[in-house]
């Protein structure tokens, strides 16, 4: 009787895996929408802009080849107009000896193939404030299993104007000497990686990507912003690790709309969460208010700091330090540095060999 009664328990179980089938909700992807990347600040120029397509929801196409085509882009000032060339794939810039200006208001225009425009709001350059300080705490790592044994917190304080409504945005850059500026393969029994070292100086460059870092002045007008962190870097060695940091200034829709994107990227999915929507920006067809570019034109003074964070003073050393030295075979030619947005031939601001 009780072989019986497992044999039926069983066949009962086998009955509900196999009526089981593969959910599928047959989401289509909408239309796609155009997005646009770029900011414009008092820094020289050229400044680059991107323009490409986004995927739909549920789509398994690649976003990285929609680029938008044969578009005309140009912005204004209220006085003078400026046209931007178009680099190809989606990708534009202005003049070289243009740079924005604190104080004046700026607009950007786009004009696709068939005749459609779209403008932005009109976005004001307003002046930031210099950063007072730059300080690093370090911190132990206490997950399990670590990739470093710790890491450095980045500080900064700043003092803000007696103005209201003022709003920031900081970045940071991580710069270090190419080792080389290319690589191929030499095939056979053995095959063997073959590096070229740089023509020039050259420098590669490490961003935290998809970071954003914001403050206002609601709650500390006309005081000292302090400990504001901007960011973090590991402990991987004991050398000391350059940042260029970068202080922009907002306007308060511009604020609002990076924050609300700092808000829906830190979703944690839970069933209390906000559904995933289209944050509106500032880019819209001048003939249909319904029809917005996705992302936003950045309008910001900023305010640049070099600083070496020293890593040798945690009286430990990190994992896997080695100072043997890099075991790279270098072939008799050079190759030039290469500008892009992680390699670049001009010396860093305040860069101590």
């Amino acid at each position: 009787m009780k072989k019986n009664l497992t044999l039926l328990t069983l066949a009962c179980l086998f009955g509900l895996v196999a009526c089981i089938d593969e959910f599928d909700p047959k989401l289509q992807g909408g239309k796609p929408k155009i997005v646009f990347e770029g900011t414009l600040t008092n820094l020289p120029g050229p400044y680059f802009f991107q323009l490409s397509y986004s995927a739909g929801y549920n789509s398994k196409e690649s976003v990285f080849d929609k680029f938008v085509n044969a578009a005309k882009v140009w912005i204004t000032d209220g006085e003078s107009r400026v046209d931007l060339t178009d680099l190809n794939k989606g990708q534009f810039s202005t003049p070289e000896n243009f740079r924005g200006k604190i104080g004046k208001t700026y607009q950007l225009h786009i004009q696709l193939s068939d005749g459609t425009t779209y403008e932005s709001e009109p976005e004001k350059m307003k002046m930031t404030p210099p950063i007072e300080k730059i300080y690093s705490e370090f911190k132990l790592t206490t997950t399990p299993f670590p990739k470093y044994r710790g890491n450095f917190n980045i500080y900064v304080d700043v003092k803000d104007p007696d103005s209201q409504g003022d709003y920031y945005r900081w970045k940071w850059v991580h710069y270090e000497r190419a080792s080389y500026c290319s690589q191929y393969t030499v095939t056979g029994d053995r095959p063997t990686i073959v590096y070229q070292k740089c023509c020039t100086d050259c420098w590669n460059a490490t961003s935290c990507l998809g970071c954003i870092v914001l403050a206002s002045d609601n709650l500390i007008n006309g005081n000292m912003l302090k400990r504001q962190l901007i960011g973090q870097i590991p402990f991987d060695n004991i050398t000391g690790y350059y940042m260029l940091i970068e202080q922009m200034s907002l306007s308060r829709n511009a604020y609002n709309f990076w924050r609300n994107v700092a808000q829906q990227s830190n979703n944690s999915g839970g069933i209390f969460d906000i559904a995933p929507a289209s944050i509106r920006g500032n880019l819209k067809n001048i003939n249909d208010n319904s029809d917005v570019i996705l992302g936003y034109f950045q309008v910001s003074a900023v305010e640049q700091k070099a600083v070496y964070i020293q890593r040798n003073n945690t009286g430990i050393l990190p994992f896997g330090l080695s100072f043997s030295g890099s075991n790279f075979n270098y072939d008799a030619n050079c190759e030039i540095c290469k500008e892009s947005q992680y390699r670049t031939a001009k010396r860093p601001l305040n860069w101590v060999d």
